[in-house]
């Protein structure tokens, strides 16, 4: 006779001895039940399993009932993730940070893992995956699957946080009983040395942007220390040459739809920035020169509208191998900037402005080796002046013949 679990499902022995365990799970189209099955050979390891499986599939019901966009209430990680980037990325975060998630589910995670059911994956799963990356990702012959070098620990770290973000969201529509990426410990990322031009450098630097017509450009960059995406958005409706002030409040990138200006990511990158009158001169006589009715401060001279990133990027090297001084990315020529003016006096806080840094605590943590220096130096000065008043002090005491 078939025993009731507690009102849910029912248990028998059957002729062969095994325990048999059953519930309904609705009704077929034809509106009769559906019974879905549970054999064990003991009747508690039955009971264990029944419980279990009524369970998973009044969760799985509960889903299916609250997540109507699902179309399967156990999705792997190539169905969530596609609708988690649809749902909750496209539209809500920045179009760049929506394209670069896109871009590492289909180019590192679900041709790895993406037919994983998403509840079926592990930290240990997660962890194996970006450790392979980071040690032989890339493959060298595709068609025979040799395992080449790894790629870097940045873009490993940036893929993490893509699908860490992804898998959050399932545990937050309870899809999943925990993030698994949560528990996955990756190498600490080496601080790369800083690299910057010295004064010297800066000069034979900028005598060549003569020479290569982008001398304007350059000024502007190493005295303000605009990022890229900055400076090439810059309009002269931005330019206020009574105040010879900037207007910072747009930037420009290149997207898989070309360029594309957008408002800058924090608060703090909105800012208005000074300029020298020698830069004010500099950009007015640029305007001067182009045709009236120019829009851009920077248009480039192919077509017109907004320069290339990687042109401008190209374009530098090339400049810097003329003039002879060490290469450096365009981002350095901001660091350039940052240190010059530490080292001339600029308080950390002016400084923290004048980049767009939400907290001049970063500000301070990112130039802290140039402040060490200048501490070092003070702490010098003011020994060789004490030491100086020391022995003027020494000199005006009399001393007596014994």
């Amino acid at each position: 006779m078939a025993k009731r679990q507690n009102g849910k499902g029912t248990l028998r022995k059957r002729g062969d001895g095994r325990w048999e365990g059953r519930f309904n799970i609705g009704v077929n189209e034809n509106g009769k039940p559906k019974v879905k099955y549970i054999l064990a050979k003991t009747q508690a390891e039955c009971a264990r399993k029944l419980k279990a499986a009524i369970e998973e599939y009044e969760h799985d019901k509960e889903i299916a009932e609250r997540c109507t966009f699902l179309t399967n209430p156990n999705p792997t990680l190539s169905e969530w993730s596609a609708i988690w980037l649809s749902s909750y990325c496209k539209g809500i975060i920045r179009e760049s940070t929506y394209e670069n998630y896109a871009y590492f589910f289909e180019r590192y995670i679900n041709p790895r893992i993406g037919e994983m059911e998403i509840r079926n994956i592990s930290t240990i799963i997660c962890q194996q995956l970006l450790m392979e990356l980071y040690t032989h990702g890339r493959l060298i012959d595709t068609s025979q699957g040799k395992a080449g070098t790894g790629y870097s620990l940045k873009t490993v770290k940036n893929v993490k946080i893509a699908l860490q973000s992804c898998l959050q969201k399932a545990e937050d529509e309870e899809l999943i009983s925990r993030n698994p990426v949560k528990g996955v410990k990756l190498p600490k990322l080496q601080k790369k040395e800083m690299k910057t031009l010295k004064v010297s450098e800066l000069s034979a630097f900028l005598n060549e942007t003569i020479r290569s017509d982008c001398y304007e450009f350059y000024f502007l960059e190493i005295t303000t220390g605009l990022r890229l995406g900055e400076i090439l958005a810059l309009e002269w409706e931005d330019l206020d040459e009574e105040n010879k002030t900037i207007q910072v409040n747009k930037q420009v990138r290149r997207s898989k739809n070309g360029m594309e200006v957008s408002t800058p990511k924090t608060q703090a990158s909105i800012r208005t920035i000074s300029i020298s009158t020698e830069c004010l001169a500099l950009l007015k006589g640029l305007k001067a020169k182009q045709p009236v009715g120019t829009k851009l401060m920077f248009p480039s001279p192919v077509t017109g509208t907004y320069y290339d990133p990687k042109s401008i990027t190209y374009r530098l090297h090339r400049i810097q191998r003329r003039a002879g001084v060490p290469q450096i990315r365009f981002h350095d020529l901001r660091h350039s900037f940052a240190t010059l003016s530490i080292e001339q006096g600029m308080d950390i806080k002016t400084i923290s402005h004048l980049l767009g840094h939400t907290d001049a605590g970063f500000t301070m943590n990112t130039y802290m080796h140039v402040t060490d220096s200048m501490q070092q130096n003070v702490a010098d000065t003011m020994g060789e002046l004490l030491k100086s008043k020391k022995d003027e002090n020494e000199e005006k005491i009399i001393k007596f013949p014994a």
